[in-house]
């Protein structure tokens, strides 16, 4: 009786301390699992070339541009097994959320014009391993600026 008494309280605690994230973390490391999901299971040899934007790239303003581009570009990384393709349809469906959103459009739009965002296909085309990596620094970047 006992073991079952400290199991419910457990898992009491652990959906306590779920609730404690911020529904923009919780939904970044969402995302953040998917996409680690779809690199492990990306068809390697394919030869996909990607538009990918870079921190190095970015202004503080264009990154709501640069994610929109991943979110849209996911959809062409090379994965063949239906698990991994409701991956790409996650993390686009995730990153339309205003949790998101709102959080990294914090400027002005005399700002965002100013800044001279890239369209996504302006940006230097990558192999989907480098896109990947670059998606998962962005969206670091975005899970950074929380704290």
């Amino acid at each position: 009786m006992k073991a079952s008494v400290c199991f419910v309280f457990a898992v009491v605690c652990w959906f306590a301390a779920q609730a404690e994230e911020s529904p923009k973390i919780l939904t970044l490391s969402k995302v953040m699992n998917e996409l680690n999901k779809i690199n492990q299971g990306m068809i390697k040899n394919k030869r996909t070339t990607l538009n990918s934007p870079t921190i190095n790239d970015l202004e503080d303003c264009c990154v709501k541009s640069a994610l929109d581009c991943f979110r849209a570009k996911v959809f062409y990384l090379s994965v063949t097994d239906a698990k991994l393709k409701r991956s790409q349809k996650i993390i686009s469906h995730e990153l339309r959320k205003s949790v998101i959103l709102d959080s990294v459009s914090n400027c002005k739009p005399e700002e965002i014009q100013k800044a001279q965002c890239k369209s996504c296909d302006s940006y230097k085309k990558v192999d989907s391993q480098t896109f990947v990596q670059n998606f998962q620094t962005l969206l670091q970047k975005i899970y950074a600026s929380e704290a």
